[in-house]
């Protein structure tokens, strides 16, 4: 089995593990401070990796490409985090498959990748899949799914931060060619941690915005900091190994686990739907790994 693929697969589950405690910890903390302490614990997680690691001299280029990269992960990831508060977990995570079938047009585009036919029937696959975890809405009439994206708020959001995520992908993509795995995803981290503290910082001199610790939550943040930094990692890594459509595809896979823990976690209904819209995906995964 391919290092990239483990990878991959792992950066799946500890993202779903890490939304998951975003939005239990967002039941008492809004999105930009959950974000801001969840960035600042991964970054001190990620640190002493990336300090063992050689950073090349900042080039004219990786700074476009990061001055690319950075607003459109900034606005993504707080209409990730509002998306999963506003709607459960197995109706909102699976909109991200969406994400490897904008990064076909996406990556060819940034990095000049192609994707195979079998590769292409995968990616199908995994949008399929998506339709499929809403099936419990077909009863009414065969579009009524896709109609669910458009007349929820968090769908929409969701929605919305897959086509941020699959030119993000390709950027990253391009950003670890010019300065290395590591070393790109420490500096892209630190930059979205710096803007969403200044961010917090505005809210908080505007009076908006508070924050509420005890034992528990401290211990979901630490937690949760840890599996992102986890997550950004093996994003990375496995990026810098795998075309950006196949590597965004199997890590679309965190919906999979997203719905699974939305059941568990938080008694989410429609199970059967969700699962075998699962059951979908894993076929389209396994249609990329061959």
């Amino acid at each position: 089995m391919s290092l990239w693929f483990i990878l991959a697969l792992s950066c799946a589950l500890f993202t779903a593990s890490c939304d998951a405690l975003s939005k239990r910890v967002m039941t008492e903390h809004d999105e930009w401070l959950t974000g801001t302490v969840l960035l600042g614990i991964s970054v001190l997680f990620f640190s002493p990796i990336a300090a063992s690691v050689q950073f090349k001299p900042v080039s004219f280029e990786l700074l476009v490409v990061l001055g690319a990269a950075l607003p459109l992960e900034i606005l993504a990831y707080y209409l990730f985090l509002s998306a999963i508060r506003m709607g459960p977990l197995s109706l909102t995570v699976p909109l991200l498959a969406f994400t490897p079938v904008f990064t076909i047009v996406t990556s060819a585009v940034v990095v000049q990748e192609r994707v195979s036919m079998t590769g292409a029937a995968g990616i199908v696959m995994v949008t399929v899949g998506a339709y499929i975890l809403n099936g419990d809405r077909i009863s009414r009439d065969v579009l009524a799914p896709v109609r669910a994206i458009f007349s929820n708020n968090g769908a929409r959001r969701m929605l919305t931060v897959a086509l941020i995520w699959s030119v993000t992908s390709s950027l990253g993509k391009k950003g670890i060619l010019l300065y290395g795995a590591i070393p790109f995803g420490f500096v892209l981290v630190c930059g979205d941690l710096v803007i969403f503290l200044l961010i917090c910082a505005l809210r908080w001199s505007m009076g908006s915005g508070g924050i509420t610790m005890n034992r528990r939550t401290i211990a979901f943040f630490i937690l949760g900091g840890l599996l992102m930094a986890a997550a950004e990692v093996t994003h990375f890594l496995s990026m810098s190994m795998a075309p950006v459509s196949y590597m965004i595809s199997v890590k679309r896979l965190s919906l999979v686990f997203g719905v699974l823990l939305g059941w568990i976690v938080f008694r989410e209904r429609n199970i059967r739907y969700r699962l075998a819209g699962s059951a979908v995906m894993v076929g389209g995964v396994f249609l990329l790994y061959e």
